[in-house]
């Protein structure tokens, strides 16, 4: 599963939570990462192999799962609720995994001239990830109070043949029973602020200002009349209908703005140095989500060893 890429939050959420935390982008049906499109503001970071990949070069990435870790938990949580399911006399095999589409990493706008050639500020399309095939009776355990096939609750409470089901079902159960011994609030908080923080304060550093006035006027230059690389997102004929040719080649203009003033190597290097400050007033706090992180992963690479 590659990582997804999702739209910041009023700039203030340029790295995603899921990649901290190993499950919050991920709906409680178990079909893979919560993507969106078209949002005014800039997706971050989530990218293919051999593009440039400006948010896990940050030094808050190593506070996170790889893409292969990431696999190995989800693949631990599908067994917990797999036996889960067997508990309740039926049967569950897990769905595939579609392979998703490329997306280079947009942590600082577009920095791929592919994907602005083609999709514009869009994301790339995703394909429809498989969905199991189950019978009503196995929506209603593996899903719970989400599945609304069958009635099926008593004095309030959900049952599958007099035996009580989970509120949010077997999968539901199984992700926050897999997630409960390691979960670290403070840890978790610690590296989405030093992300979100870091962000911001490479926006206001005096050097990517001066970038950002630079890349301007590069694009207007080409008759593009931005402030900042993160305007076109906010363009709602960007996010709105059909990519346009007018889209396409203002996208162009914007990455080959970006090369030749070198603000994307630039910024990240403004940003890890931010970063490497931050990291040093929480030293023990993340030390210790890193522990954490790596004591799931074996777990999670135990369960499915059996499965």
């Amino acid at each position: 599963m590659k990582r997804s890429a999702i739209p910041a939050l009023s700039l203030a959420l340029p790295f995603c939570l899921a990649l901290l935390t190993g499950c919050a982008s991920h709906d409680s049906t178990g079909r893979g990462p919560v993507t969106a499109s078209g949002a005014p503001e800039p997706p971050t970071g989530g990218a293919t192999p051999g593009r440039a990949d400006y948010t896990y070069r940050l030094p808050i990435a190593a506070y996170s799962y790889s893409d292969a870790e990431y696999e190995v938990i989800e693949s631990a949580q599908q067994v917990m609720a797999r036996d889960c399911m067997r508990n309740f006399g039926l049967p569950y095999r897990p769905p595939g995994k579609s392979a998703p589409a490329a997306i280079s990493d947009r942590r600082y706008g577009l920095s791929d001239m592919d994907d602005a050639n083609r999709y514009g500020y869009r994301l790339p399309p995703q394909p429809p990830e498989p969905e199991p095939k189950l019978t009503a009776d196995q929506k209603k355990v593996l899903y719970g109070s989400r599945s609304r096939e069958i009635p099926g609750e008593k004095n309030g409470r959900l049952e599958y043949r007099g035996k009580a089901v989970p509120d949010t079902g077997c999968l539901g159960s199984s992700i926050k029973k897999f997630a409960e011994p390691y979960a670290y609030p403070a840890g978790v908080t610690a590296a989405s602020n030093i992300s979100t923080d870091s962000y911001k304060d490479s926006m206001r550093d005096s050097d990517i200002k001066s970038l950002f006035t630079r890349w301007s006027a590069c694009m207007k230059e080409k008759g593009y009349d931005y402030a900042s690389p993160m305007d076109p997102f906010r363009t709602p004929a960007f996010t709105q209908g059909e990519v346009t040719e007018k889209e396409r080649k203002t996208a162009a203009a914007d990455v080959t703005c970006k090369r030749s003033t070198n603000l994307l190597e630039s910024w990240l290097d403004t940003e890890t140095r931010i970063q490497k400050g931050m990291i040093r007033k929480h030293t023990k706090v993340l030390q210790r989500l890193k522990e954490l992180h790596r004591e799931k992963v074996e777990a999670a690479r135990k369960l499915t060893g059996g499965a």
